[in-house]
């Protein structure tokens, strides 16, 4: 199947290593090729994340960071939409579409 993050995911994403990176570089570059590694590890193995609300969405945890993958399967495009990455502190709210 084809990942394809949404803007709002891609936002995210980008909002957390420019946080991270203020606190040291590398540790921000790992954490981020970490989330889009696993993100994209999502292509091959779509059922991997837990179901989640709304039905039809899943949430994938990134292992050893605390942060969050929400996603949708669309079976029908061969796809899966990344929609949000969230940090586990923060109340999930996966997009609303």
């Amino acid at each position: 199947m084809k990942v394809r993050w949404s803007e709002t995911a891609t936002r995210e994403l980008e909002a957390i290593f420019v946080y991270l990176r203020q606190q040291n570089q590398m540790s921000a570059e790992n954490v981020a090729k970490r989330i889009v590694d696993r993100g994209e590890s999502l292509g091959q193995f779509p059922l991997t994340g837990e179901p989640f609300r709304p039905p039809g969405r899943r949430k994938l945890t990134v292992v050893n960071y605390p942060y969050v993958i929400y996603y949708r399967i669309n079976s029908a495009a061969d796809e899966v939409e990344i929609l949000n990455v969230r940090h586990t502190a923060r109340k999930p709210s996966p997009a609303r579409r």
